[in-house]
């Protein structure tokens, strides 16, 4: 493929394109990680982490509100339906929806900068004076955030109706570049501000990556102000009950927020840190995956081809509990090095690389459950089904702050409860170990979300068959307990001939019992003949083979073309 194509690239094989999404996730995180990195060096879990998050939360709780709400369920099968009809039509769609969305963005943008000060209170109630000012600014700056977001968002979403996902996968690498660009030439001229111009830049640069992209599909942007237009009526009608539950989810995390704002100085960031961690293979295989056979998913409905529709549906299962589930395992294994490697220097000290490799281990306990979710939601979006899910969603919403409260009691309470879960997660020393109640609270709302979407999509789809999944459930568990042995193994054997003092050392413990666990995990794939094994060694041996081939027999520019 020609370099000057690639960004109209059409992807027609669902694991291609999720294994292309999956790349640019992994990178997009890695650069996640090193931004965390740089915040935990620089300025630790301290004060100015917990200004940064709580500043961040309100403009991420309207681009969630106006955005995915929208454009993550409904748009994709709506503009695919005009588009089949009259292209022309569906590029006035977008026009319209474009138009639309930014002046709604702008509106609500400045009226919640003008109310900013009260917003902050409302999320941060344990800060004084000072940093409820901080908070203040940076949230004020953040908010021209969700309008290049929300843009750039509505492009990508053409991009990814049309199965050209190269742009869009692309977007959120160019999304941190920004903020890595704002933490570190950006905060010596602007203080603690330049944080917020950070994030700004990230969303610009999301933005304008993905314009050359939707050029060529020949879409130009031409304003156009409308209500009644039937698409839109449409799209906002479908999207209603979507957006009830997004608002749900994002005052969960306000609430949370809130919580642990009380806890102790640090703690928004050890737990904002610790998600972040978690929610790499979530982003990286899960919604890389979901991303992919969503556009797939609604075609085989809209056709009737209930059986296709089924079977790509079990196929994702499968392929995402894969990965997902060693990943689990290796996450709790060595969430101690991943934190040490990933954020322990500068000012991040040693407590707070204790309660933040805690807090990673509480999330990795619903990892398989979080991973799957979106999957499951996104198949009842595809059955024009969004009231399900989202009534759902809620109830699990509201149950994951119900139990942040009494998880917290708990574990300042000093019980047997704090006990168990100091002794677990090996803090039982540390003054703020309380903080655990909200990832630990978060992993049962999300398990318990799992099942009862399970339940209902059960009920839903009568042919849906769970004999098709349990088989390779049971061989990819007996596999990775096969990796999770080796992986302890190796992290105690390399602990003898490394200096766990150091960097060097604790990197390479780590990369040792890694590499223990992917070939123990891969043995034991391919003795026990797990499919999903079988489909990734094709899919990554089919193109070294066709590199390697092309190399020995080369091909002319007209053989090519041909």
């Amino acid at each position: 493929m020609k370099w000057r194509n690639i960004f109209n690239a059409e992807f027609d094989v669902i694991f291609s394109a999720a294994v292309m999404i999956g790349f640019f996730s992994f990178l997009s995180k890695a650069l996640g990680i090193l931004r965390n990195r740089i915040f935990a060096g620089e300025f630790g879990a301290g004060d100015t982490m917990d200004v940064y998050f709580a500043a961040f939360l309100i403009p991420d709780f309207l681009y969630s509100l106006l955005i995915l709400g929208i454009l993550s369920s409904v748009f994709i099968p709506v503009f695919a339906e005009y588009e089949a009809r009259n292209k022309e039509e569906a590029w006035r769609l977008a026009n319209v929806v474009l138009t639309v969305f930014c002046t709604v963005f702008a509106v609500c943008a400045a009226i919640a900068a003008v109310f900013a000060p009260w917003l902050v209170a409302l999320v941060a109630p344990g800060f004084d004076g000072e940093k409820q000012a901080q908070t203040a600014l940076l949230m004020r700056i953040m908010f021209l955030s969700p309008i290049l977001l929300g843009a750039s968002n509505i492009i990508g979403n053409m991009l990814q109706a049309r199965r050209r996902f190269f742009a869009f996968a692309l977007a959120p690498v160019m999304y941190n570049i920004g903020i890595i660009i704002g933490a570190l030439f950006l905060v010596k001229p602007f203080g603690v501000a330049g944080l917020a111009v950070g994030v700004v830049l990230g969303a610009l640069l999301h933005f304008l990556i993905q314009i050359p992209a939707v050029a060529q599909l020949g879409f130009s942007f031409r304003p156009e102000f409308t209500l009644r237009h039937l698409g839109l009526v449409k799209i906002a009608r479908l999207s209603l009950p979507r957006t009830v539950g997004l608002v749900a989810n994002q005052l969960n995390f306000v609430v949370v927020t809130a919580i642990a704002s009380t806890v102790a100085s640090g703690s928004i960031a050890v737990f904002y840190f610790a998600n972040d961690l978690q929610f790499v293979p979530i982003s990286i295989i899960a919604l890389s995956f979901v991303s992919a056979v969503f556009p797939f998913l609604a075609a085989s409905y809209a056709k009737g081809d209930i059986d296709a529709f089924l079977n790509k549906l079990y196929d994702a299962i499968n392929q995402i509990l894969y990965f997902v589930i060693p990943i689990s395992l290796f996450l709790i294994l060595m969430r101690a090095q991943l934190v040490r490697v990933l954020l322990g220097y500068g000012q991040f000290s040693w407590e707070d690389t204790r309660l933040t490799a805690a807090a990673v281990g509480a999330f990795a306990l619903s990892i398989f459950a979080q991973s799957l979710v979106p999957l499951f939601s996104r198949a009842f979006y595809a059955l024009q089904d969004t009231k399900t899910p989202v009534v759902i969603n809620i109830a699990s919403t509201a149950l994951a702050a119900l139990l942040s409260f009494y998880f917290l009691h708990l574990m300042t309470a000093g019980g047997e409860f704090a006990r168990v879960v100091g002794a677990i997660f090996r803090v039982s020393d540390l003054a703020h170990a309380a903080i655990l109640a909200l990832p630990l609270a978060f992993s049962v709302a999300s398990v318990i979300n799992l099942l009862a979407l399970y339940s209902a999509f059960m009920v839903r789809v009568e042919h849906f068959d769970s004999a098709r999944i349990v088989p390779s459930l049971f061989k990819i568990n007996v596999a990775a307990a096969c990796m999770a042995v080796a992986v302890y193994g190796a992290l105690h054997i390399a602990a003898q001939w490394v200096n766990m003092q150091t960097f060097a050392g604790v990197f390479a413990q780590g990369g040792f019992a890694l590499v223990a666990g992917a070939i123990v995990y891969g043995a034991a794939s391919h003795i026990l003949r797990i499919p999903e094994f079988a489909s990734v060694v094709q899919s990554f041996s089919l193109p070294v083979k066709r590199i390697f081939l092309s190399r020995l027999f080369p091909v002319s520019g007209s053989e090519e073309k041909q």
